[in-house]
C-alpha cells in the first residue's frame, strides 16, 4: 500500500523547494549593507554642538586644469639642499 502518490509527492517537493529559495531570497539585506559599520564608526566619534569641522575646501575643474597647466609649462624651482639635510653634507 502506497502512503503518497506520484502527484502528492511532487506537490510536496515542490513546496519544500519553495520555502528552501524563500529562506535565501532576503531584499533587506541588500538595503542594510554596511550600515552596521557605519553605526558603529558614528558612535565612536563625539562633536559637540557647534564645534563640527569645517568643510573641507574642494576644486573646481578650471582650476585644477590651471594648475596641470602650470606644472606642464612652468620651468621646475630648483631644488636646494642644506646642510644637514637628509643626510646630504656640502
Amino acid at each position: 500500500m502506497k502512503l503518497i502518490n506520484s502527484k502528492q509527492q511532487f506537490v510536496l517537493s515542490a513546496i519544500v523547494v519553495a520555502v528552501s529559495l524563500g529562506g535565501c531570497a532576503s531584499p533587506s539585506s541588500e538595503w542594510d549593507f554596511g550600515n552596521s559599520v557605519r553605526t558603529m564608526v558614528a558612535s565612536q566619534k563625539y562633536v559637540p554642538p557647534g564645534q563640527e569641522p569645517p568643510a573641507i575646501p574642494t576644486m573646481d575643474g578650471a582650476r585644477a586644469a590651471g594648475a596641470v597647466e602650470r606644472n606642464r609649462t612652468a620651468a621646475p624651482a630648483p631644488q636646494r639642499i642644506y646642510e644637514g639635510m637628509g643626510g646630504a653634507e656640502l
